[in-house]
């Protein structure tokens, strides 16, 4: 390479972008509101002038009325995800940028209807990757190491020559495998970790964990060792970190992100730390109660985001669906906001019968213990009606089956009627996430959910 060395423009606005969050990260968080508030004036400014339907919002909010930013954002009512399914084109803001330079991004719909988004295709994506650099230098990762990536976004395997960007802009990476996610093979997957003898592997946090349990039921001697694993797109429970750790020596990454807005939280990068840090430049997070106001540290509620870089479809307030807890403020140098816990989905939560509502989390080995499972997934119906849904290597005895059951009525906290079906194989869907349990609005109707 030639000296000096002259960066292309993506590199260049990445180098940039990436100086602007190291600078940000350590300023005081006063100081990164004030910021975030010209960021959310901005958005308000932007919406109100283009869009119809927002002006409408934020003129009830009292937007232009002299107050500031945070006093309209908290005045304006959630952004549901009826709200973006029924009312695409009238929240679209395309028509304010040139043509061709917004694209739609899509959700996969794997815990319910999907949903469609309009962004700036250019800013959101060197946003992404300046992003996704402060996770990668948080953490330390020796990009000289192989890497393997599962993907929804391939069919077949395909080694190329480095990570690929942004890491191959700032110094030189070791080779990447990338590997169909949709398939989730934990054995050919466990086989290229040992082939291209990698250091890393990305993928969904249940991805990560089939994989880990695979290789748990190997007792290979010695196992192959990996740096640390990168989740993203689904909650990473304490038993995804244990056998992840078990199995390959490694520590879980949590990345929390989703389709319709980017990367919103990443896991602190103190090693002791497994509490995730609010992506301030990019996003407003609040967490509200069942009447949308702020829950206290420690207190589960819904996370509503505003995605401070949605100019070409405004998210405000959104509603994703998600609950999560505040934590304590952070040692670790960061003044961002700490988010304590990740729950999961809303459909992960139940009202039981006194009214209470409750996390359920599926603890796979309460049930492997019980039966030769390979596969299985929880649906509570309306009635209501809990059913589990099994890939077993044996036909289950009775004795098994009323096992089962019990354990599943333990796992929701109440009695109620159980159903074990006994399946070939579980139809997920055309996506790589797995909903393990669910809970779903409707009776059963002899159709999985």
């Amino acid at each position: 390479m030639s000296f000096p060395f002259i960066a292309s423009a993506d590199e260049a606005q990445v180098r940039w972008l990436d100086q602007q969050l190291q600078d940000f990260e350590r300023w005081p968080l006063e100081r990164q509101r004030r910021q975030q508030a010209h960021s959310l004036a901005a958005l308000f400014d932007g919406a109100h002038r283009h869009n119809a339907w927002w002006r409408a919002r934020l003129d009830a909010a009292g937007h232009g009325s002299g107050q500031d930013a945070w006093q309209t954002l908290a005045r304006l009512p959630a952004l549901t995800r009826s709200d973006l399914q029924e009312n695409f084109d009238a929240l679209s803001c395309a028509h304010a940028f040139a043509e061709g330079a917004c694209s739609e991004a899509h959700t996969t719909g794997s815990t319910g209807r999907p949903v469609t988004t309009l962004r700036h295709t250019e800013s959101f994506r060197l946003r992404y990757m300046a992003l996704a650099r402060r996770c990668s230098q948080w953490h330390g990762l020796d990009t000289g190491r192989a890497l393997l990536r599962a993907t929804f976004h391939t069919e077949k395997d395909v080694l190329q020559t480095s990570w690929g960007v942004p890491e191959a802009w700032f110094q030189p990476t070791g080779p990447m495998v990338l590997t169909p996610s949709l398939g989730r093979d934990p054995s050919h997957m466990h086989a290229l970790i040992q082939q291209h003898q990698v250091g890393y592997a990305v993928a969904n946090a249940s991805v990560l964990h089939a994989v880990a349990r695979h290789a748990l039921a190997r007792q290979d001697p010695e196992p192959p060792r990996l740096h640390k694993m990168l989740s993203t797109g689904e909650t990473v429970t304490p038993q995804v970190r244990e056998d992840c750790r078990n199995a390959f020596g490694a520590e879980v990454v949590d990345r929390y992100s989703c389709v319709e807005v980017g990367w919103l939280a990443m896991q602190c990068a103190k090693h002791e730390h497994e509490h995730l840090h609010v992506l301030s430049p990019n996003v407003v997070v609040e967490i509200v109660d069942e009447a949308g106001q702020p829950c206290a540290p420690g207190q589960p509620g819904r996370v509503w985001v505003t995605a401070l870089h949605s100019h070409a479809m405004p998210l405000i307030r959104y509603e994703i669906g998600d609950r999560a807890h505040w934590g304590a403020p952070c040692d670790c140098g960061l003044a961002y906001p700490v988010i304590g816990r990740l729950w999961g989905r809303e459909r992960e939560f139940i009202r039981t019968p006194d009214g209470t509502s409750s996390y359920v989390a599926v603890v796979a080995k309460d049930f492997l213990d019980i039966a030769p499972i390979r596969d299985m997934r929880f649906r509570l119906y309306q009635g209501p009606l809990l059913r589990m849904e099994v890939v077993a290597a044996a036909a289950l005895s009775a004795a098994q089956r009323t096992a089962l059951a019990a354990q599943m009525r333990q796992m929701v906290g109440f009695d109620c009627p159980t159903e074990v079906a006994e399946l070939p194989s579980i139809d997920w869907g055309a996506t790589d996430k797995r909903a393990s349990f669910a809970s779903v609005d409707r009776h059963w109707g002899g159709t999985p959910a």
